[in-house]
């Protein structure tokens, strides 16, 4: 019954890295028990983290593969003792059916190709209805999940 909850609760709220137990760490997608262990130690050996790109120097966090560290990240956050967490900590999502090719761009990992092929898809079946229709195209299609997400969190219809 333990597990069962572990797994509802993922991404359903961010976790303040400066205060989590081991255990709501490793809840968080992407975060084994090995991971959360070396984040909780970092932060005893060094104090509270003063933002999420001071997670980079942790142990075993580093060869996340690509993309996989952004999507961990989006699941958290760091709350300074005293502070209020910055309201707007996600970046704005680009709108997939009205962003012309250089918008597209914008977005790390999308190039030319991969933008040149939205719109172009777009046009060819009036527009795009679910975001995980560009899990289809030859440039997203051979890439890992781990490297789509990320690209498809930054879009929207």
């Amino acid at each position: 019954m333990k597990a069962a909850a572990k797994k509802s609760d993922r991404g359903s709220a961010k976790v303040d890295v400066n205060t989590a137990t081991v255990d709501q760490l490793q809840s968080v997608r992407g975060l084994g028990k090995t991971r959360a262990l070396e984040i909780a130690r970092y932060r005893d050996r060094h104090g509270p983290f003063k933002s999420l790109a001071e997670l980079e120097r942790v142990p075993h966090m580093g060869d996340m593969p690509w993309g996989e560290f952004d999507e961990v990240k989006t699941h958290l956050m760091v709350r300074i003792h005293g502070e209020e967490p910055p309201v707007e900590q996600a970046p704005k999502k680009v709108d997939v059916n009205h962003a012309n090719i250089e918008e597209l761009r914008g977005i790390e990992g999308i190039g030319m190709d991969r933008a040149q092929e939205i719109v172009d898809y777009r046009e060819k079946q009036g527009g795009i209805r679910d975001i995980n229709e560009l899990d289809a195209l030859p440039h997203f299609k051979d890439e890992p999940e781990g490297q789509r997400a990320p690209i498809k969190a930054r879009l929207r219809v």
